[in-house]
């Protein structure tokens, strides 16, 4: 009698699980990213948005809703917002990226519109939201580029869409 091993993965499952826990690293690094990178006029860096726009056009439509929510509640959480303030943002910026199919080119509008969202619902940010806006364009367009090349960079390394 011989005793058949049994695959209990196959390429579809194997390759769900890394990018699942690939973006749980993302964004577990993203908030701790946020966190421990400068603030200037009370504007930080846009990592976990940044993230959202970048895994709006690289992967299937549910898999970015979910990461734009998780993400957002994480902004949420480390920035003690009201809950759901940046969920909602982030979800539109990923419909936006997604739809206009440009996610470097919309963080030009992105990060900017994303203080007004917030001076609007937090009723006035510290800086004043003219100051915040004219930070919040660097910042935004350079944490954009550099989020997207380090996410497709380690994309590559763990060999997200490698068949195996």
């Amino acid at each position: 009698m011989t005793i058949r091993r049994w695959r209990t993965s196959s390429y579809a499952v194997r390759n769900s699980l890394l990018a699942f826990a690939f973006s749980l690293a993302v964004l577990c690094l993203g908030a701790s990213a946020e966190e421990l990178l400068p603030k200037l006029l009370g504007v930080g860096f846009p990592v976990l948005l940044a993230a959202v726009q970048v895994s709006a056009v690289r992967g299937p439509l549910a898999a970015a809703m979910i990461f734009a929510v998780a993400a957002g509640g994480f902004e949420d959480a480390i920035s003690s917002l009201p809950p759901m303030t940046s969920v909602s943002f982030f979800m539109l910026a990923m419909a936006f990226a997604r739809w206009a199919d440009l996610p470097r080119a919309s963080s030009f509008l992105t990060y900017p519109a994303y203080q007004v969202w917030l001076s609007a619902w937090t009723g006035g940010l510290g800086g004043g939201v003219f100051w915040r806006i004219l930070v919040s364009l660097p910042m935004g367009v350079a944490t954009a580029f550099l989020v997207g090349w380090i996410i497709r960079f380690a994309e590559r390394g763990a060999a997200l869409d490698e068949q195996g």
